[in-house]
């Protein structure tokens, strides 16, 4: 069985044919990070990544090649509020929703089977065919002793 990197290579390769685009090392370095070594992250901490690995890509190039991951659907962009924007490989994983605590940032992926009737049903009520969801949900951490919980919070409590 094909591996996720290796079929979103060929995805790349695909897409950067049709729409008569050049495949670089630097772009192909990019998914070879996202595929095999990074879960969620944003696009500063890939360039970091990709500079530590000694691999001399631009931020701009970094950038730019995402936008042109999640055009061809192999990268989701996932905006978290406040100005927050984290990616995430898109092949080789199951639905997932998320739980961002707006505390610590602590992202928690969780799989809800009770999504699908609701989906059913919104699709019904608008007839509409679903395509792909997304979930997020924003809470405030319950640990008392979570270091970053603002200090007005933890008098309220």
């Amino acid at each position: 069985m094909e591996s996720a990197a290796a079929q979103a290579q060929a995805i790349l390769e695909a897409y950067l044919a049709e729409k008569g685009l050049r495949r670089t090392e630097e772009r192909t370095e990019v998914l070879k990070a996202i595929y095999e070594e990074l879960t969620h992250f944003d696009a500063e901490s890939l360039h970091k990544h990709l500079q530590e690995k000694g691999l001399r890509v631009s931020r701009a190039t970094v950038y730019n090649t995402l936008d042109l991951l999640v055009a061809c659907g192999l990268v989701t962009r996932y905006h978290f509020g406040e100005g927050r924007t984290l990616y995430e490989r898109t092949l080789g994983r199951r639905q997932h929703d998320h739980l961002i605590c707006l505390d610590c940032n602590l992202i928690r992926e969780f799989c809800a089977p009770q999504m699908g009737p609701v989906i059913d049903g919104v699709a019904r009520l608008f007839q509409v065919k679903p395509v792909q969801h997304q979930l997020v949900i924003y809470a405030h951490c319950a640990d008392a002793a979570c270091p970053h919980r603002s200090s007005e919070r933890a008098i309220g409590r």
